[in-house]
């Protein structure tokens, strides 16, 4: 039960009962005096009106006394009624306790939530490393396909041929012979080499040594496979230098597809290449002048120009055809220079 009636009743008794003593001092002196006044003149209608005002205040301040005893006699024997407390602050604590407990329910579901935003993070997270492993997976059998074929595939090509002009040889000039069948080891040898370092993840160690004008002269002597024809080459060492490793592998591997298609599909007999630098740019050029083919044919340049324009969209590099029936085909490669290495 709220206290604050019961101290207002009892404040109310003191105030009364100081009031009733205030005024019974004056009434019982008034009513109560022991000295005689025989010839003292009758009392006027003045003195008794103050007089009786007195004792009715008086009255009533007893009255209220009264009053005010039987109030707080009242409050106290009542009985409280249901859902009361004592305690004055029972109501405001059990919602306090309340709001605690919702604040925590709501930190506990915001925990869950954070755990289960984490969860579907990192399942997104794996989601996508797996994608991009596939990714350059299946990027990297792509490039392995473009390597063996513009690789080991042409040099097994050359020393097929190289092989198969043995043969009238042998009789007729077997130093010749000798040469060649020599010549063809050599050969098979370095592409045994070349099958290591790709499995192994490497680039072609003769492409590393020598510089690229060398490399490029063991790519022609390779692709050429002792066939009648005349090489016109000339390399800028400064501006093949400027190429990345990638860069430098995958221009020799054009190098080589371009003039291989020249000599078995043009049967040309006459190939320049040439490798300058331009604006932030090398330039790669092969031309030939073999039979030639209608580049805008649908199906045109066959899978030998498919990985020539792979490796160079790779690159970020540009290709520039031109060819006609009978009259040879030119090809144009621009490769990128990086920012750094371009100036």
């Amino acid at each position: 039960m709220n206290p604050l009636p019961r101290f207002l009743a009892l404040a109310l008794f003191v105030v009364l009962a100081a009031l009733t003593a205030l005024l019974t001092v004056p009434v019982w002196r008034g009513t109560h005096s022991d000295s005689p006044a025989p010839t003292a003149a009758p009392a006027t209608p003045a003195a008794r009106a103050a007089v009786l005002s007195q004792q009715l205040a008086l009255a009533l301040a007893l009255a209220g006394s009264v009053l005010s005893v039987v109030l707080v006699l009242g409050l106290a024997r009542r009985p409280a009624r249901a859902g009361e407390t004592k305690a004055p602050f029972a109501a405001a604590r059990t919602e306090f306790d309340a709001l605690t407990k919702l604040a925590e329910s709501s930190a506990a579901q915001g925990a869950e939530l954070n755990r289960e935003r984490d969860v579907r993070r990192r399942a997104e997270e794996d989601a996508r490393l797996k994608q991009t492993l596939l990714s350059q997976s299946l990027e990297e059998k792509i490039r392995l396909g473009h390597d063996l074929h513009d690789g080991i595939i042409q040099s097994l090509y050359a020393v097929g041929l190289t092989v198969e002009s043995i043969r009238p040889l042998l009789s007729s000039d077997p130093a010749e012979a000798d040469r060649r069948l020599e010549q063809s080891r050599a050969a098979l040898n370095r592409t045994i080499r070349d099958v290591r370092t790709y499995i192994t993840g490497l680039s072609p160690d003769r492409l590393r040594r020598g510089g690229f004008a060398h490399a490029l002269d063991t790519v022609l002597t390779e692709v050429s496979a002792g066939r009648t024809v005349r090489f016109d080459v000339k390399v800028d060492e400064s501006a093949a230098a400027q190429l990345g490793p990638e860069q430098t592998v995958d221009a020799l591997q054009i190098s080589r597809e371009a003039v291989s298609n020249a000599l078995r599909h043009g049967g040309a007999s006459l190939i320049t290449v040439r490798v300058h630098e331009g604006d932030a740019e090398v330039c790669l050029l092969v031309q030939d002048n073999g039979a030639g083919f209608d580049a805008h044919a649908p199906g045109a340049g066959g899978h030998g120009l498919a990985n020539i324009r792979a490796r160079s969209e790779r690159l970020g590099a540009t290709v520039r055809l031109t060819s006609q029936p009978g009259e040879g085909t030119r090809l144009v490669v621009t490769l990128p220079l990086h920012p750094a290495t371009a100036e």
